[in-house]
């Protein structure tokens, strides 16, 4: 299961941007690092006792890489260890950082699935913007399998098998409460006519807007995840 320090829309100011984690021994998981989630890191000291630090990227926009940065060169220069990110296009992150003036050495990227003998990742395209790829993240490891949408208007069919079939034990989706055509997010009603109500506990609502009904989401039978303390 998933520990959130960030469970908010990109304007849902008050949960915080959406970022996801958890621990194997001493090694941390990241999935993205929105604008908030650097200053959450270590206002919750989930940094202390970590020996590697390694962070999946859904996509680039702000609320998912807004603090990439300024954590790159903290964990350089004060926790004295290099950022290990995993991402399917590296020209796009390596640009990313050129751009701030974060130099190659303080940082290390792959695109290889293996994390570690742990933990695998898998890599699928998502369905929400056109104008960057953005990934779902399908994450075995700490005897779980979890699929995680990212930023994603629609519900993968990879997913739903694997919810049916009980090759995935838990899903983090992308659901908020607006229906509108061309939406980059999915409407919770959506969600609904996707899941057949007996698989709806294995799934959890993120990326929550302002107007979100989270007992409606609850009463569909979804649960909805809340922020670590």
């Amino acid at each position: 299961m998933l520990n959130f320090i960030g469970i908010g829309s990109a304007f849902n100011t008050d949960l915080g941007n959406t970022c996801a984690y958890f621990k194997i021994r001493n090694d941390l998981f990241l999935i993205d690092c929105g604008s908030t989630a650097f200053k959450q890191l270590v206002d919750l000291k989930i940094l202390n006792n970590v020996t590697n630090i390694f962070i999946a990227i859904t996509h680039t926009h702000p609320d998912h890489v807004g603090s990439l940065g300024e954590f790159a060169l903290y964990s350089y220069y004060i926790l004295g260890k290099k950022l290990k990110i995993i991402f399917p296009d590296i020209p796009l992150i390596t640009s990313f950082f050129d751009c701030q003036g974060i130099r190659k050495h303080y940082y290390e990227i792959s695109d290889n699935l293996k994390v570690t003998k742990d933990v695998e990742l898998f890599f699928f395209p998502a369905s929400h913007v056109d104008t960057i790829p953005c990934y779902s993240i399908y994450i075995k490891g700490n005897n779980k399998s979890i699929f995680y949408s990212g930023d994603s208007n629609s519900v993968s069919s990879f997913a739903i098998k694997g919810l049916q079939n009980g090759d995935i034990d838990l899903m983090y989706q992308d659901t908020c409460s607006l229906d509108y055509p061309g939406n980059p997010h999915l409407y919770i009603g959506n969600l609904a006519l996707a899941i057949y109500p007996k698989l709806r506990h294995k799934i959890y609502c993120m990326h929550i807007d302002k107007d979100f009904d989270t007992l409606y989401a609850k009463k569909l039978g979804f649960n909805v995840v809340s922020l670590v303390k």
